[in-house]
């Protein structure tokens, strides 16, 4: 009971935090006698420097910030059928950075994650500072440069940048419909070694509604840029827009694949997968929408053998938005197998912190052969994406060899600032 009650309490304090975020705006608009959208647009706004089209050398510049703090209680059961608990509250993202347009056919964006908060782990603490890029990178706009014709956008670009696989990668952590990505979501990204986004060279174009993306990505591993002495990953996507043959809303393809050319000892990329390919869709019709992901590939060669071997999963993401752009049902069902006892694993957070934190759990480190999960939230929306809360309650469970080792239910809750 106490645990539930303290949940409770926490969910009360974000709560009324993002109450408390809202105040000053709406006061602002009463005072003023304006609409109360007006301080939404402030807020979309926030960061602009500066904007002018005809400016040199910048035409546009805008500070970049995204804040999350989040909640979540754990509570399940492991391969000894040993029951636990436990309670996390952390910074889930703190990010600051920069982008703008320069030289009329030159854009950039530079972000950096500043907090490390492993202060939920034994002996961890909550750190501020530089840890990684999220994104570093600059892009050169052919089609308007060249005045290409055949082509309704052209880009060159060269930097750090997400390497996006499954739908729920297709977005950005500031924009997900879940309280985190599933682990199978996260099991295909492109990740270096610290969780970031790895150090690239692509071309992406669009002509009518097809767009091309090629990519040759590094593994090499930096706090800063990076460089090539590693491995090398082979990238492609392509997405199709087919909303004038069904009539939806929304109704879009992509299909994307990536080779990872590399050695056991070389830093890599996706923890080593040697491959890995996508099928997604998002399909919407007014306040539902469904957005899903197939995959499969190979989790190339790694000390362990038991983590080798091929893998594969499926994502289903049904939703349904309550309140046109203020409230959302999400609902997500997530399955992944693979052939080898240990060929999968758990997102890093919850279930594995817990075990992390305790002397006598066993949960193989989170590590199986099948893993199921369930996943019910409800998102409120106070100003978009750009001030949010996420909540939502799941249920997983994983197995190595028809043994159990982990089941159990996780509930968190997160306010997501964004300008």
């Amino acid at each position: 009971m106490k645990d539930i009650r303290d949940s409770f309490l926490k969910l009360a304090v974000v709560l009324c935090t993002g109450t408390l975020l809202n105040l000053p705006c709406l006061a602002a608009a009463s005072d003023s006698n304006r609409p109360a959208a007006d301080w939404r647009e402030q807020m979309r706004t926030l960061g602009t420097l500066h904007d002018e089209p005809n400016a040199q050398p910048f035409q546009k510049l805008k500070l970049y910030l995204a804040y999350m703090h989040q909640f979540g209680s754990i509570q399940g059961k492991d391969r000894h059928d040993q029951d636990f608990r436990t309670q996390t509250e952390e910074i889930r993202r703190f990010w600051v950075g920069a982008q703008g347009d320069f030289l009329n056919h030159f854009s950039f964006k530079a972000v950096s994650q500043i907090s490390n908060d492993r202060h939920n782990y034994s002996g961890g603490d909550r750190q501020f500072g530089h840890e990684t890029f999220r994104s570093a990178n600059i892009t050169y706009h052919a089609k308007e440069a060249l005045g290409l014709k055949h082509w309704d956008r052209l880009s060159f670009g060269y930097g750090r940048r997400s390497g996006r696989m499954a739908d729920e990668w297709q977005r950005s952590a500031t924009h997900i419909n879940t309280l985190e990505r599933s682990p199978f979501s996260n099991k295909l990204w492109l990740s270096d070694r610290e969780k970031g986004n790895p150090l690239a060279v692509w071309l992406k174009g669009t002509r009518g509604n097809q767009t091309l993306d090629l990519a040759l990505f590094s593994g090499t591993y930096h706090d800063w840029i990076g460089g090539w002495e590693d491995s090398l990953t082979y990238y492609l996507s392509y997405e199709r827009d087919l909303r004038n043959r069904t009539g939806l809303d929304r109704s879009d393809l992509w299909l994307s694949f990536y080779y990872q050319d590399a050695a056991l000892e070389e830093d890599r990329l996706a923890n080593g997968n040697e491959w890995a390919s996508a099928f997604v869709t998002r399909w919407e019709k007014g306040p539902w929408a469904m957005h899903t992901t197939l995959g499969f590939g190979d989790n190339g060669a790694q000390s362990n053998t038991a983590r080798e071997g091929r893998f594969w999963g499926l994502v289903l993401m049904p939703m349904y938005t309550l309140v046109d752009a203020q409230q959302k049902l999400v609902f997500r069902y997530q399955y992944q197998n693979s052939d080898q006892p240990e060929g999968i694993r758990l997102n890093s957070r919850y279930a594995r912190l817990a075990e992390a934190k305790s002397d006598t759990l066993d949960l193989n480190s989170g590590r199986g052969d099948t893993h199921h999960s369930f996943y019910l939230g409800y998102n409120y929306y106070f100003n978009g994406d750009r001030l949010k809360l996420v909540s939502g309650i799941e249920w997983e469970s994983l197995s190595s060899r028809n043994e159990t080792l982990y089941k159990g239910w996780t509930l968190g809750t997160s306010l997501r600032i964004l300008f």
